[in-house]
């Protein structure tokens, strides 16, 4: 995926109340569109996208927040019938909320990008093992992780580069959007396009000090599942599997009825013993948790592995966002307390402190503004920290413009593991497009040129030996027991004649135009040569 955006204007509006992020919204005097990448109420302020940097909204404008009203057709409630389906039919438009435009700023993040000496450069990563929810889930993926089920180990595996002259990465703490990232040292190469349009191969080198990123990617036992004991839960309304019954607060009639799996799934747990225990969800950290390893030993249960080879990471997708220090919740730079006396702290360097910085200790909640700062080394607070701040204790400095929305986004798979040793880890990454050379689109978008193959997988037809349409109902529609030829001709029993036209027309023939493999909307008649 191509770097991508998050937003371009906040935009102080009179009032902020009906707007939600996600929706698109347009000036009814510059005709601008834009999308909501967030809705601050208290400051009535729209954070938002343009879709054509073209053009800009204008001050004093009113922007409208519309949505769509459609009329029924006769079958288009419940379309179950075998008659051909009618869309739905746009009726007119509705307007949810209305308001007028204040004032307009630029982001942030594009004022940072384009000042004459910036902030440093902060690049997080986030690798999603192959298999988990990417997009993430809007409500949150299950238990923070994992496709279909949460995967018990730290996925995704979070770490950061901070492009700067500072200190060493490995002393920084970088926390965005509430989220820890490890500091790594990182050698990241740049997008590049060839002359002839190809995209070519990123590399992405990692430290692997402590042997972190080889305790990741060697893990026979990072992807798997008890086969025999999980149950099936609902996870930020996703049915999620793989679930340890012990940390499911529920009966087998909270969850389906005899028959479901989610049912018959927990009663057998129930019935081996494996009963909610808040213990267990303790050691997992969560409710709905997916089995460990470990965990699946513990329960005499089989642990399948889900793919072979772990250490290449295939198909992993790594998500990277380029942001500012300035943007982060807390300055990456910081450091520790060596004495506490009510108001002042001393540290061991006030080199990241200014003055008017609020800090908090590591473990604490209260904040304090920095008042002095003398002997580089004494901070004076107008107020003393949270009384669980000790010496010892890093001390953090708050970012006042901490902004969550305030990256662009850059997405790649991981292709392969070119290097692992003691030292670093070298993943080679391509685009999303580019992985298995995907085609795009999908296939071609032809009006009249069914591009199923005959009585295959997408075809369904049964042939003209007889047998009801599949996917048909109320009534069950009948395949023609004719053979029909290639000029949508009858062939009468001579059914080595029987040859699919690959038009509309022949599926008509054969009652099967409910699996018709092409676009009549479209305009291209036939397949170029």
């Amino acid at each position: 995926m191509p770097t991508a955006r998050t937003y371009d204007f906040i935009l102080t509006v009179a009032d902020a109340t009906g707007f939600v992020s996600g929706n698109n919204i347009f000036g009814v005097t510059s005709d601008t569109v834009a999308t909501i990448a967030n809705v601050d109420l208290a400051a009535n302020q729209l954070k938002v996208k343009v879709d054509n940097v073209q053009r800009e909204f204008k001050a004093t404008e009113t922007i409208k927040n519309d949505v769509i009203t459609v009329s029924t057709s006769a079958n288009g409630a419940i379309n179950t019938t075998s008659t051909p389906f009618q869309s739905n039919a746009f009726s007119g438009n509705t307007t949810v909320a209305s308001t007028t435009i204040s004032s307009i700023s630029n982001s942030p993040f594009i004022a940072e990008k384009n000042a004459f000496t910036q902030n440093p450069v902060v690049r997080l990563y986030s690798i999603y093992y192959p298999g988990e929810w990417y997009p993430p889930n809007p409500n949150g993926n299950p238990t923070a992780q994992g496709e279909g089920r949460a995967w018990p180990v730290d996925v995704p595996f979070r770490f950061a580069e901070v492009v700067g002259d500072l200190q060493s990465d490995s002393i920084y703490r970088v926390k965005y959007d509430n989220l820890e990232y490890i500091p790594f040292p990182v050698d990241f190469t740049g997008l590049e396009t060839s002359s002839d349009g190809k995209i070519n191969e990123v590399s992405l080198t990692i430290s692997n000090f402590d042997n972190i990123i080889s305790t990741f990617v060697e893990n026979p036992f990072l992807a798997g599942n008890n086969s025999s004991n999980s149950v099936i839960a609902l996870v930020n309304e996703e049915f999620v599997h793989g679930i340890d019954p012990r940390t499911v607060n529920a009966n087998p009639s909270d969850v389906g009825s005899s028959g479901s799996d989610a049912f018959d799934s927990l009663t057998r747990a129930r019935a081996n013993g494996l009963t909610y225990s808040t213990d267990v969800v303790a050691a997992y950290g969560t409710s709905n948790a997916s089995f460990t390893y470990n965990q699946t030993l513990n329960v005499n249960g089989t642990w399948q592995e889900q793919k072979q080879d772990t250490r290449d990471l295939l198909g992993g997708v790594i998500e990277i966002k380029t942001t500012f220090a300035n943007f982060l919740d807390y300055w990456p730079e910081y450091s520790s307390a060596r004495y506490l006396s009510s108001n002042v702290v001393e540290v061991l360097s006030a080199l990241p402190y200014r003055v008017g910085d609020n800090v908090i200790g590591q473990f604490g909640t209260t904040e304090a503004t920095i008042k002095a700062i003398e002997e580089n080394k004494f901070l004076f607070l107008s107020n003393s920290l949270d009384s669980n701040t000790t010496i010892g204790d890093n001390i953090f400095i708050v970012n006042s413009e901490a902004d969550a929305e305030a990256y662009v986004e850059d997405v790649f798979k991981i292709d392969n593991l070119e290097k692992l040793d003691l030292t670093s880890a070298t993943f080679g990454l391509i685009s999303c497009l580019q992985y298995f050379k995907l085609q795009v689109p999908k296939r071609k978008y032809y009006k009249n040129t069914c591009q199923w193959v005959y009585k295959g997988a997408e075809c369904q037809y049964p042939g003209p030996s007889g047998g009801n349409i599949p996917g048909t109902s109320n009534p069950v529609l009948q395949a023609n027991t004719v053979a029909i030829t290639a000029a949508n001709e009858s062939a009468g029993t001579n059914f080595d004649l029987d040859v699919c036209g690959k038009s509309i027309q022949a599926c008509q023939l054969r009652n099967n135009q409910i699996h018709f493999g092409a676009f009549p909307a479209t305009g291209r008649t036939v397949p170029k040569q």
